[in-house]
């Protein structure tokens, strides 16, 4: 009787976790991507090159993934996903260099601007119906900082391949050096990291895929506490593998909303009580203290609205034992309402409630 209930538990779990995936919506959309090669170091990476991208980022960003990816290992921005990925591009031995897919365009200058802009267009019509597309879910825990990422891999035309989904995580906003920009220069659109093992992601067959199949993929990290999931996007690309270590893009899709999961973790009493917003009735600026036993290693303040979405990161980083105090201010929250600003230190929690009028 017993190995009866369990198996009817366990299917009860995996039935909800399989309809969680089956039930994403894949858009019979094609989209390609544009990669900006670039390094923190490099001057012209900074110069027209700089200009260039950011238009892209404002101009193409409807039809096209935009993002830069850092292979110099010596870039402040650096990423092994990215070095790795790039290895599918057209070989090019210094930066900047922009490609639309794998394809190289250019070095960043007018004539590069308008050819990146007549691919993009020409891939985004190039097919009525793509062969296929990947549709994303996205899910975000406060308590345990897991990002969980559901993906559904669909095609629309019976198509003979080895086909593959990379899951790749962007931070759209990072303030960091670049040579003649200055110390402070917003870097937009960074790629940062993959899901899985494979920087090209989870194979979706090999073979004839019929009109209709579809596989579905559920993978999850643990973000860092620097990144914000306020500030990332969560992309897919769809890649071919045509050789030993080729593969050509296929489709992409992306995603920059990410949901919030409710626990039942309980919080730390302790550190509750040494917590207080003062006022929390907020009507420009309110006081957060709180009281630190021992040193905490991993601090983070934010402000959540009311749907569980963070608004506002106060604080993020180390702090030593103490009393320590921080500002939240009306301008960094959104609208008037009911808000919950948490503080989280190594893995325990407490939080307050703030009104802000």
């Amino acid at each position: 009787m017993k190995q009866i209930i369990y198996l009817l538990v366990f299917l009860a779990i995996a039935t909800a976790a399989n309809s969680q995936t089956t039930n994403i919506t894949v858009p019979k959309t094609q989209k390609g991507v544009v990669t900006k090669l670039a390094a923190t170091w490099c001057p012209f990476c900074g110069s027209e090159a700089w200009d260039t991208y950011k238009n892209m980022v404002s101009d193409l960003s409807s039809k096209s993934l935009v993002m830069v990816a850092h292979r110099s290992t010596t870039s402040r921005l650096y990423s092994a996903t990215a070095e790795k990925v790039l290895n599918a591009y057209e070989p090019v031995f210094y930066q900047p260099y922009f490609f639309f897919n794998t394809k190289l365009i250019g070095e960043g200058d007018a004539a590069t601007s308008n050819e990146m802009k007549k691919q993009v267009d020409n891939f985004a019509v190039a097919a009525t119906t793509p062969i296929a597309q990947t549709g994303l879910s996205v899910k975000f825990n406060p308590t345990t900082r897991d990002l969980e990422v559901n993906a559904k891999t669909e095609f629309f035309k019976t198509s003979t391949g080895n086909y593959f989904t990379g899951i790749y995580l962007i931070e759209k906003s990072v303030i960091e050096q670049q040579s003649n920009r200055g110390s402070m220069a917003e870097h937009l659109n960074v790629l940062r990291t993959h899901f899985g093992t494979s920087e090209f992601g989870f194979e979706i067959g090999s073979g004839t895929m019929m009109n209709g199949f579809f596989k579905t993929i559920s993978t999850k990290t643990t973000l860092s506490s620097k990144i914000n999931p306020a500030n990332i996007i969560i992309a897919s690309i769809l890649w071919q593998k045509t050789g030993d270590n080729t593969y050509s893009i296929v489709n992409a899709n992306w995603t920059d909303q990410v949901s919030s999961v409710t626990t039942s973790v309980k919080e730390n009493q302790a550190l509750k009580a040494t917590y207080t917003i003062s006022p929390n009735i907020v009507q420009e600026k309110a006081n957060l203290e709180f009281n630190l036993p021992k040193a905490g290693k991993n601090v983070l303040v934010q402000a959540y609205d009311v749907k569980g979405q963070v608004v506002a990161t106060i604080f993020s980083g180390s702090l030593p034992a103490g009393k320590h105090q921080f500002q939240l201010n009306r301008q960094q929250l959104s609208s008037k309402g009911l808000y919950f600003v948490r503080l989280q230190v190594d893995g325990q929690f407490a939080t307050r409630q703030a009104v802000v009028q």
